[in-house]
């Protein structure tokens, strides 16, 4: 199935990788999915080490671009690389769930 927006993948401080490409690849289709309003996704993965004595981390971060709206969401590192994706997907899909909710009217009563 094609994407019915832009996705841009780039990699910081790490080779490529066709394996994280797909997987990213298919989170965002499913994200399309959810919230049909995306217009542009922007995923940038960076590997970083903080001490020598720590292992790699990777952080994801996405920009979402919905009609009017940019949404960055960066989730906290990871060892785990995939991990570190699912956690930003699972984090831009809470985010966009609220502004659909937003979009629909339906506001939270405090």
């Amino acid at each position: 199935m094609t994407m019915t927006f832009p996705i841009q993948i780039t990699f910081h401080h790490m080779d490529r990788s066709d394996a994280l490409e797909r997987a990213i690849q298919d989170k965002a289709e499913k994200l399309g999915k959810f919230h049909p309003a995306i217009t542009q996704l922007h995923v940038a993965v960076t590997s970083e080490t903080r001490h020598s004595s720590t292992a790699r981390e990777y952080r994801v971060r996405l920009d979402v671009h919905v009609k009017n709206k940019e949404y960055a969401v960066t989730r906290q590192a990871d060892e785990d690389v995939f991990v570190a994706a699912r956690d930003a997907f699972d984090a831009a899909r809470r985010v966009l769930d609220e502004d659909i909710d937003t979009r629909r009217g339906f506001v939270k009563q405090h």
